[in-house]
Parts: C-alpha cells; structure tokens; sequence
C-alpha cells in the first residue's frame, strides 16, 4: 500500500516536471519568434530607408560605398536567419542589424526628403 501511494507521488511529480518543462518551452519559442519578427521589421525599415535615399539621386560616392558595404552585410543576416534559428542568433542578428543602423547614420537623409 505504501509502494502504491510512493509511485503515485513520483508520477505526480514527474507529470508536474513535465508540464513545467513544456510551459518553458513554449515560452521560450515564443520568444523567439517575437525577436526573429523584430529582427525582420527592422531590416525591413533599413532597406526602405536605403531605397528611399537611393531614389532621391542625392547619394554621396562614399555613401554608396557604404551603403554596398551594409547590403552585404544584410545579406548575410539574412542568410543567417534562414539557416540557423535560436535565441542566442536573434540577440546576434539584433546586434548586427543595431550596427548597421549605427554605421549608416552619418549618411542618412531621410529627414531632409
């Protein structure tokens, strides 16, 4: 009788790690997508921004060196992203994409247009 009522306890404790470990997960992958999205709109609204400047005409040679420089670099972000999911890249992508926000703004003009 006891035996019965000490694997009860470990069942009931195994099926509690379990639901907790599945909250965790799934708290995490949630995350997760929230950052990769993040990730995505920002690149969105930076290679809009190039677009826009590049549009104008009223784009510097050293500029547009940079702005060849920065679209490499997007790439590879890019690819990245496709390629390699998890927490860790999100924060490593977000990173890069803050640089490259950094690295452009001497050259940004869009609130001049």
């Amino acid at each position: 009788m006891q035996k019965a009522s000490l694997s009860y306890m470990n069942l009931s404790i195994f099926i509690i790690f379990a639901f907790f470990a599945a909250m965790v997960y799934t708290g995490s992958a949630q995350a997760g997508d929230y950052n990769m999205q993040k990730n995505l709109s920002n690149l969105s609204e930076l290679t809009s921004k190039w677009s826009k400047q590049l549009g104008s005409g009223k784009v510097t040679p050293e500029a547009q060196e940079k702005l060849a420089e920065l679209l490499s670099l997007t790439s590879q972000v890019l690819r990245d992203m496709s390629e390699k999911p998890g927490g860790q890249m999100n924060m490593e992508h977000n990173m890069k994409i803050e640089t490259m926000k950094k690295e452009w703004d001497p050259f940004d003009t869009s609130e001049k247009m």
